[in-house]
């Protein structure tokens, strides 16, 4: 099997999308941070207001894979480009709203722009990332998720007027948007683009189960992972009984979302390390995120409180990185096949972070405590999401227990590639 090169502009490839993904993940959070101010500017109650949380990433559930398909088709600078665009204007309109569901159907749109780059940021970073740096790569990716969290929940906790929130981010969008297309270029090998007809290499990647098994477990990973952004300022908020701490809960989901950043970069380089093969490490991650869930709101507040959001997003933000590399580790997946199955896996990584803390959690919480706010609420929306997290960590049998990094699986290519030679 032939080496792969590795081009020292990867690395300015990999800033710019992870800067691209803050100023996204910015805009999309910045509510949860402000989330007293918008519930009172635009009359609604926590739920309506966690669809808007929400909504950004139903986008995804309609483009993701359409997304994917036509980068396989078309490249993946025009995608980019008018998935961008759209994003842009969405957040433009959101400046102006003055309703509740202008406000809606703004953020909808603004949703456009993940929608592609997630669709597509496995394939881009196996591109670029073709063997042992591919872990950290998709960790460092994925940290842009926090660090934009991290960022929004911080500013959002201390914005008095929520207008200005939605400038700031339109703003900061706009330089996201600049500083991807100021660095992106083409890969001097090119971008493994398929030459089967649309219909052909479809039927091949839907018949292969373990496609729709991955995209399972993101939908289930990636839907846990909107819970804090929905509700943890408002949940911390009610823990502590004083609306006037809105800041204080602010800091904590700052520190709880900056640890996030940092152990998304550094725990999968860690654990390919030390696990060959990745179910192990991905149930650890996603048992001890559970039993975090499930305790947190049962303590009072106190150090208590801090400790348990401060062990939480080490385990949790692991999660994240394992989930989008299964693409590129599935030994059933081709090469050029990479941004329709990346697609899929979007699709149902944006469909659970639109369905699973408004339509699913929400609503078990309600039924299950009787209230729409208040600590039993809250307290019902996590034990729910601990459940999930174990909901999860079965989703993780229905595929192969494939290596924990992609060099591991190139590993297992050329040893194959040389028995069938001898």
């Amino acid at each position: 099997m032939q080496e792969e090169k590795l081009y020292p502009w990867r690395w300015v490839i990999l800033i710019g999308m992870t800067v691209l993904l803050i100023s996204l993940q910015f805009s999309f959070i910045v509510p949860g941070g402000a989330a007293i101010l918008v519930m009172q500017e635009y009359q609604c109650e926590p739920m309506m207001f966690s669809m808007i949380m929400s909504i950004p990433y139903f986008s995804g559930v309609l483009f993701c894979m359409a997304g994917g398909v036509l980068a396989d088709r078309l490249g993946l600078g025009k995608v980019f480009a008018a998935a961008f665009i759209v994003s842009l204007l969405g957040a433009l309109a959101r400046c102006f709203s003055g309703d509740y569901w202008t406000l809606f159907i703004s953020s909808f749109f603004m949703g456009m722009g993940v929608a592609a780059l997630n669709a597509n940021s496995a394939k881009l970073l196996r591109l670029w990332f073709p063997g042992t740096a591919n872990s950290f790569a998709m960790g460092v990716y994925t940290a842009g998720m926090s660090a934009g969290a991290a960022l929004a929940i911080w500013y959002g906790s201390r914005v008095a007027v929520i207008q200005d929130a939605w400038w700031f981010s339109f703003g900061l969008m706009v330089v996201g948007v600049i500083v991807w297309f100021a660095v992106y270029r083409k890969h001097p090998d090119g971008e493994h683009r398929s030459v089967e007809p649309v219909g052909q290499y479809l039927r091949v990647v839907v018949k292969n189960w373990h496609v729709w098994a991955v995209a399972i477990v993101a939908f289930l990973v990636f839907g846990m992972t909107n819970v804090n952004g929905s509700y943890m300022v408002a949940a911390v908020t009610t823990l502590m009984g004083d609306p006037s701490l809105t800041s204080i809960a602010g800091d904590m989901s700052t520190i709880n979302t900056v640890i996030a950043c940092v152990a998304s970069m550094a725990l999968p380089v860690v654990f390919a390390k030390l696990f060959k093969n990745m179910r192990a490490p991905f149930i650890i991650c996603l048992v001890g995120t559970a039993l975090c869930f499930g305790v947190v709101f049962f303590l009072p507040y106190g150090p208590i409180t801090w400790a348990v959001f401060c062990i939480q997003p080490i385990l949790m933000a692991s999660a994240m990185p394992f989930t989008k590399m299964l693409p590129t580790l599935l030994p059933s997946v081709k090469t050029e096949h990479y941004g329709v199955v990346g697609g899929i896996q979007a699709t149902f990584q944006n469909f659970g972070m639109f369905l699973i803390a408004s339509y699913i959690i929400s609503p078990i919480a309600i039924a299950a405590t009787g209230a729409v706010d208040g600590v039993p609420y809250y307290q019902g929306v996590y034990v729910a999401t601990a459940v999930l997290c174990l909901v999860a960590v079965a989703s993780l049998f229905l595929f192969p227990n494939v290596r924990s990094s992609v060099a591991g699986k190139i590993a297992d290519e050329q040893a194959a590639a040389k028995n069938d030679q001898v």
